[in-house]
This record gives structure tokens, sequence and C-alpha cells, in this order.
């Protein structure tokens, strides 16, 4: 009775394990509202000092495009090369982005501008072909 009674306890500890940490392996993304409001309260943004009439101005930009990001990314099939899927679809998303990242540009100030060239900046040292401080990235995932 016993060994039965910590067996359960084991099986119900690992699978609350493996469901914390996305039910075994799959990343859960946050809903598209609450990931513009994480991105703009991400670290990496703090030094763009964001007033709340801009962050109640950018959040709904910001999830607008992860709707749309979201419902690409859906189209992709969930076996075969996943990752030549993604590149498929990278310019699809690049182009829902750019009005989004141009809208949001024209909300900043002219310090908040200089910050923005920065970071655009440090992004085309990475990755010459940057062109996003804001939407880039597959589900709007901020990158250390």
């Amino acid at each position: 009775m016993m060994k039965k009674l910590v067996m359960s306890v084991f099986l119900l500890l690992a699978v609350i394990a493996v469901k914390a940490q996305g039910g075994g392996g799959q990343r859960q993304m946050l809903p598209p509202a609450e990931r513009a409001k994480a991105v703009l309260a991400n670290e990496r943004y703090a030094t763009f000092a964001f007033t709340e009439d801009q962050k109640a101005k950018i959040t709904p930009l910001l999830t607008k495009f992860y709707t749309s990001s979201d419902r690409l990314v859906a189209t992709i099939p969930q076996d075969g090369d996943r990752m030549a899927a993604f590149q498929a679809i990278a310019p699809k998303r690049a182009a829902l982005g750019v009005p989004v990242e141009q809208a949001i540009v024209a909300l900043l100030t002219a310090d908040q501008k200089k910050v923005y060239d920065t970071a655009l900046a440090a992004a085309k040292e990475r990755n010459p072909d940057a062109n996003a401080v804001f939407t880039r990235g597959f589900g709007g995932r901020p990158r250390n």
C-alpha cells in the first residue's frame, strides 16, 4: 500500500514537472497582448523610457503584429524541416513588421530615436540584414 502511494506521488510530481516545462519540450508562447506588454517591460527596452501614453499606443501595434505573425507561423507544418519553413516565411513576417516598426518609430521622441538608431546599429552588427528593433525574431521574443 505504501509503495503504491509513493509511486503515485512520484508520478504526480513527474507530470507536474513536465507541464511546468511546457509540456515535454514545446515552448508555450504568451498570447499576443501579453507578449506586447512583456516586450515593453523587458529590460532590453528600458533605455527607451517609454511614457505610459507611448506604451498605450505601442501595445496594440505589437499585439496586431504578434497576432498576424502567429497566424503565419501556424501555417508551418509540425513535421518536416521546420527551420527551412521558418526561413521561407521570414520575408512575409518581416513585411508584416515594417508598418508596425515605422508606426512605433513615429511615436518616439528625438532622444528615443537616438536610442533606436543605436539599437538598430547593434542589430546590424549581429546581422547585416537587420532592419527592425521591435518586430524582429519569431514571436517577437527579445534576444540578449
